[in-house]
């Protein structure tokens, strides 16, 4: 599966030939979406796995409901990957979640990330100005797709996709629960924002 350079630092772990997991419809779709102001702004941080160059998040509130994230990977060089997403975001007992779709990546439409489905990732706020981003792991979430637990489908082989297909008021209630929870593995961002 080709990914973004940057997408492949951003939103993966340590298989960067894998996609993340996804669902098909947006977490909160029968909870509610709603922008959360407290993301707005400038964000800097370290990808967990890339401890050497700097990641920014600006994000950015739009009228229709979404927030458009520019992120930009810098370092030493002045050519750093940058990417576009559009994001919403909910709450589901007690669980902030956003839902990320790659608009952007390097100046180009990313028409074959575009026609992913939702990349949901779990945000929690250490103190005012503390981010920390958490994407599902591959591994847990294919095993509670085989196992039942939630409605999805795995492609074959060590690499296929993992998607989570469960109605929207399934989905909610899943990520509500400790079971959905624990598919979140550890902290691939931590980001402070930029006074």
């Amino acid at each position: 599966m080709r990914i973004t350079p940057f997408l492949a630092t951003a939103l993966t772990l340590l298989l960067a030939s894998c996609f993340p997991p996804t669902t098909t419809h947006p977490v909160g779709t029968a909870a509610g979406i709603a922008n959360d102001p407290a993301l707005v702004g400038l964000w800097r941080g370290k990808m967990q796995n890339d401890e050497q160059r700097d990641v920014y998040f600006h994000f950015l509130p739009s009228g229709d409901g979404t927030i458009t994230v520019v992120l930009v990977q810098g370092g030493t060089e002045p050519d750093g990957d940058w990417s576009v997403a559009s994001v919403t975001t909910t709450a589901v007992g007690g669980n902030h979640i956003m839902n990320a779709r790659l608009t952007f990546n390097n100046g180009k439409a990313d028409e074959e990330d575009m026609g992913r489905n939702t990349i949901p990732l779990l945000y929690r706020f250490e103190g005012p100005n503390r981010l920390v981003l958490y994407l599902m792991d591959e591994d847990a979430t294919k095993a509670a797709i085989r196992a039942h637990k939630i409605a999805g489908t795995v492609e074959p082989g060590q690499f296929g996709d993992a998607t989570i297909t469960a109605s929207p008021r399934e989905l909610d209630a899943f990520m509500a629960s400790k079971k959905g929870t624990a598919l979140f593995g550890e902290r691939f961002a931590t980001l402070t924002k930029m006074e």
